[in-house]
C-alpha cells in the first residue's frame, strides 16, 4: 500500500491481513440501523413521487391520460393525486416496517445458525497498525 507524505514522496506502509470470527450480530443495533435505513429509503420514495407527479401534472400528462381513458372508455375517470400520494405513501411505510423486521429476523436467524456452524470467517486489513516500511521488500507489502 502506498501513500504519499507532505512533501509528495512516496511512502510504502505494511499491512497485516487477519482474518476474524464474527459469531454474533447484536439485533437491537441491526434494528435501529435497518429503520433508519429504511426510512431514509421511505422518505426520498415519498419526495421522488411528489417531484415525478408534479412534473407529470405541470407538462399535462395526466391530463392527456384521462382524455385518454375518457375517450376510450366512456366514463368521467381522473386521478386524485393527493389520494393517491396518501397510498404510496402509507403501502411503503407499511413496506418500511415489514424490511425491518425482516432484517431483524434475519440477524436473529444468522445468530442462531452461527451457534450451528460456528460463525463466519472474513479476512480483513488491519490499517491502525500500518506503519512505514523500513526496507523496500515489495513482496512483502500489499497492494
Amino acid at each position: 500500500m502506498t501513500r504519499r507524505d507532505i512533501r509528495g514522496r512516496r511512502q510504502q506502509f505494511e499491512a497485516r491481513k487477519v482474518r476474524r470470527l464474527i459469531r454474533h450480530i447484536e439485533p437491537w443495533s441491526v434494528l435501529k440501523l435497518s429503520l433508519v435505513f429504511f426510512l431514509s429509503v421511505w422518505l426520498v420514495f415519498i419526495i421522488a413521487s411528489v417531484i415525478v407527479w408534479s412534473v407529470a401534472r405541470g407538462s399535462g400528462t395526466i391530463d392527456k391520460v384521462e382524455s385518454f381513458i375518457d375517450s376510450n372508455f366512456s366514463t368521467d375517470w381522473e386521478f386524485n393525486g393527493d389520494f393517491l400520494i396518501r397510498q404510496v405513501g402509507l403501502v411503503g411505510l407499511i413496506l418500511t416496517m415489514a424490511a425491518t423486521v425482516a432484517t431483524t429476523v434475519g440477524v436473529v436467524m444468522f445468530n442462531l445458525i452461527s451457534d450451528i456452524i460456528g460463525g463466519v470467517w472474513i479476512t480483513v486489513i488491519e490499517e491502525e497498525t500500518t506503519r512505514p516500511v523500513t526496507g523496500s521488500q515489495p513482496s512483502e507489502t500489499l497492494r
